[in-house]
């Protein structure tokens, strides 16, 4: 059911609502105090701001008894018209017969309306008899009492209101195209304060939330990479377990994944006309737009990365998205690139130094998260257990520096036979511990069986021009279902799988 706006506020409908968004940002410039003056001193009355809902973002002159007559039986089409603030150039907005109030669009840098300015009612006109009679037998009014309070009405010159009018049209218009500039160096001065406070996770999703306000898309994608030209961090809007919302986040990744390394930005008007959505979504994403441009390194000699944003329909006209996150990038080039390192250097702390894989450390907290939301969306969770048998020895053999480089090439097998959403930590010595998301026992078994013959094929140098060294390895999978097993539990099945292997191994290395 409708709430009546009056209901909502029944000591008085002149109170302003919360000035918030792009109306709310222009209501508190001072050039529009000052289009507001200028106005008040030619016509002498003073100009009101209402959304396209009516609702009041600036304080509202005192209503006549005509206007008060109306609003008390929801008469009045300012409140009780949607049509009636919605102009395409300024006017005045006749009520009745001669009544009326000037009126204005205010329009976004994308020349759609989003408010109005108005001013307070005046008669701008004869008022007819006839008409007023009609519309009191509606209101079931005494025809004197509403003809009267019509007269009342402060009386206004048309043409002197309309002429004070262009003005205020052209001052709105020089200001919204003022304020589509300042968005670049208001967002950008909001990045550069939250980057000293976050942490990757969250800066990766700042970056995302300031693309979104800048580029008004329905989704977005924010990918880094480090040094060496692997995936660094990367925030996406939309963690909601919902197929549409994965399929969208699986074509901006894939459109990422080619941009990143491009020297040209992407437009695609329309997903349903192209081969994107086919190839990486199977068709589950059917109507939108796309549009990608590339990070570059400082020097401009290379990439580090790249955004790409989503809209849900069809949109022809890419251009001003496309200029708002070009002037991002080269405008907020240094607060991505200081993000980037500062991204880097928590990466490192969360790393192991001597094997490349994730610490324990890493480890305990990305198990925290994934059992959480493995049992928030009702799905498994799988991890695999490696050990390296003979750890000791050759650490002995090779002391550590050697050590390092076997360890360094492990990691490299295992990652290079992985999916990117699967995560190697190092627990402790030769142990370590694949993290397989929205995987059940069965995924987790072949990824071991998969993965101990690659290790023990592999050769492994512990020095340069060295000696080839083969590696026995142990596995043990474990899973959470549906997230009921904690971190201690999960790991602890997990290492109890590993010691059945082990055993198993030694037993059947005995046999004849």
């Amino acid at each position: 059911m409708k709430v009546d706006p009056y209901l909502q506020r029944p000591n008085s409908i002149m109170e302003p609502e919360v000035q918030e968004g792009e109306l709310g940002t222009l209501v508190n410039s001072p050039e529009f105090a000052r289009i507001v003056d200028r106005f008040q001193a030619t016509t002498g009355l003073r100009l009101q701001v209402f959304d396209l809902e009516a609702h009041p973002l600036t304080p509202v002159e005192e209503y006549p008894r005509y206007c008060r007559l109306l609003q008390e039986r929801k008469a009045c089409p300012l409140y009780y018209d949607p049509e009636f603030l919605k102009r395409g150039e300024e006017t005045i907005a006749v009520c009745k017969s001669g009544v009326g109030h000037f009126v204005a669009p205010v329009r976004d840098e994308k020349e759609v309306q989003i408010g109005a300015v108005l001013g307070p009612a005046v008669k701008s006109g004869p008022n007819s008899v006839e008409e007023f009679a009609e519309l009191a037998f509606k209101l079931k009014i005494f025809p004197d009492e509403l003809i009267q309070a019509a007269d009342a009405v402060q009386e206004h010159d048309a043409e002197k209101l309309l002429g004070a009018g262009e003005l205020v049209s052209v001052g709105l218009t020089l200001l919204a195209e003022m304020q589509a500039k300042e968005r670049v160096s208001h967002a950008l001065r909001r990045l550069q304060s939250e980057i000293a406070e976050s942490n990757a996770q969250m800066l990766s999703q700042h970056i995302v939330d300031t693309v979104l306000y800048l580029t008004r898309a329905d989704y977005a994608l924010v990918l880094m990479m480090d040094d060496n030209g692997s995936d660094l961090a990367s925030g996406y809007d939309q963690p909601v377990p919902d197929a549409l919302v994965e399929a969208k986040r699986r074509l901006v990744e894939g459109i990422a994944e080619w941009v990143k390394h491009a020297d040209r930005t992407v437009t695609v008007p329309d997903i349903s006309k192209s081969a994107w959505s086919r190839y990486l979504t199977d068709d589950a994403v059917k109507t939108g737009s796309i549009v990608g441009v590339p990070i570059p390194e400082q020097r401009g000699t290379s990439t580090f990365g790249a955004i790409v944003v989503g809209f849900d329909r069809a949109r022809e006209e890419l251009e001003e998205p496309l200029t708002a996150m070009q002037s991002f990038v080269t405008e907020g080039l240094y607060a991505l690139v200081i993000g980037r390192k500062l991204i880097q250097a928590e990466q490192l702390a969360l790393l192991d130094t001597q094997s490349g894989a994730y610490s324990q450390r890493f480890l305990e907290d990305l198990l925290e998260n994934e059992i959480s939301r493995a049992s928030r969306h009702n799905h498994d969770l799988a991890v695999v257990l490696f050990e390296i048998e003979t750890y000791e020895v050759l650490r002995g053999k090779y002391g550590e520096a050697g050590l390092g480089r076997i360890l360094r090439e492990f990691v490299g097998v295992i990652r290079a036979k992985t999916r990117r959403v699967n995560t190697l930590a190092r627990i402790r010595d030769g142990r370590f511990c694949l993290v397989i998301p929205e995987a059940d026992r069965a995924v987790a078994i072949r990824q071991a069986e998969r993965l101990r013959p690659a290790l023990e094929e592999h050769p492994y140098a512990a020095m340069p021009n060295g000696d080839i060294v083969r590696l026995s390895v142990d596995t043990g999978v474990a899973v959470s279902e549906r997230g009921k097993d904690d971190r201690t539990a999960l790991l602890a099945q997990a290492l109890h799988s590993l010691e059945q292997s082990r055993t198993e191994r030694r037993v059947r290395s005995f046999q004849p």
